[in-house]
């Protein structure tokens, strides 16, 4: 369990959802050094705009509750 901070992952799945008007993506990534996959569902305000499979990304949480989404550094 993740009480609260953040672990880098990496996006594999990435659809776009309107539930009655408001946008929200529906993810599934795995964290880095596990091979465990991982299900989410994030407001679009949650997270950066056009995320992608394959996005490096840093996962926030509070009581194993995916809270935001950030695009990671990776250099470019």
């Amino acid at each position: 369990m993740i009480v609260s901070g953040e672990k880098d992952g990496t996006l594999i799945h990435v659809q776009l959802i309107d539930i009655h008007g408001t946008y929200f993506y529906d993810l599934v990534y795995t964290h880095v050094g596990e091979q465990q996959v991982r299900h989410t569902r994030i407001g679009k305000d949650d997270i950066y705009a056009d995320p992608q499979p394959g996005d490096a990304v840093h996962v926030t949480y509070m009581m194993n509750v995916v809270t935001g989404i950030r695009r990671a550094n990776t250099g470019s």
